[in-house]
């Protein structure tokens, strides 16, 4: 499945090869790494990747104890398998994806599983209510869903909180907590011509179809912000009255928007976007 490419809001990043290499020179990715632009998320190389994720992931274990519970580090390859399934569905294609569920972001129901890993989830599950309250509170504050994978994979920290703020807070720079940062490699490769002559055809693909936007990631941006408008931080799942008549409103669109978004995509952008990456990072 492609869906990076159609899912440019809900997921930063330009690659999430493992074996990819680097390309130019940026800032720090991380504390005390070296300079190079990597193909990770915030311009990282893999080894920056995998050091921040194991340091992350190791403060939050400290801090969780500090306070009495017990949280096991999720290991670099299994959070980064996890980062790779957000937003997929087994056994459907793109095509079928985008006509069941859109983007997935109005259409999929709130996960249950607040993306600890198996170990933790277990020890969450073995807790009686009360103490489940408060460990996931402990772990990610007011934002049940704001987990570390999903933050990382989104490169937006701006929503973390509890343990897992203080960890990442500790391990990326405040340029990357910043909610405008921007992956130091999307830049260049956004910046090229190529990208934005087909980013141009690609507005045009969509406004034939009657949607008016100047870049990929704007309908999906503008569907969560009318999505945050609707629920005000409430689950989707409890609306009644007026709210869940929106919700099935704002459902529907999204559902008329994904399939000319993947469309118009897949006309316009998807190899000249493979075609720049390539050429930027020298991958060949």
């Amino acid at each position: 499945m492609d869906r990076a490419l159609l899912l440019t809001a809900c997921g930063g990043s330009s690659s999430s090869d493992s074996g990819s290499t680097d390309s130019g020179q940026t800032q720090d990715a991380t504390s005390g790494a070296s300079n190079q632009v990597g193909l990770e998320e915030f311009g990282m190389t893999d080894e920056q990747l995998v050091t921040s994720i194991d340091g992350v992931e190791s403060a939050i274990a400290s801090c969780m104890a500090d306070v009495g519970f017990e949280y096991i580090p999720i290991d670099s390859v299994t959070f980064r398998d996890a980062m790779d399934s957000l937003g997929d569905a087994p056994g459907l294609s793109d095509e079928e994806f985008v006509a069941q569920y859109g983007y997935g972001l109005t259409t999929l129901p709130p996960t249950q599983d607040f993306g600890a890993g198996e170990e933790n989830a277990s020890i969450y599950n073995d807790l009686p209510p009360a103490d489940q309250v408060a460990y996931q509170r402990t772990l990610l504050g007011e934002d049940a869903k704001a987990t570390f994978v999903i933050t990382l994979e989104h490169e937006d920290f701006s929503t973390v909180g509890g343990c897992t703020e203080t960890a990442i807070k500790q391990v990326f720079t405040a340029e990357q907590l910043s909610p405008t940062y921007f992956n130091p490699f999307d830049a260049q490769v956004e910046a090229d011509p190529r990208m934005i002559a087909a980013n141009q055809n690609w507005s045009g693909c969509m406004r034939e179809a009657g949607f008016d936007y100047a870049r990929p990631d704007d309908a999906e941006k503008e569907l969560l912000d009318r999505l945050e408008a609707i629920t005000e931080g409430a689950d989707p799942a409890t609306l009644t009255g007026s709210a869940k008549d929106a919700l099935t409103e704002l459902e529907g669109e999204e559902r008329a928007i994904a399939p000319v978004d993947l469309e118009c995509q897949q006309r316009f952008l998807h190899d000249v976007e493979q075609q720049v990456e390539r050429d930027i990072s020298g991958r060949g």
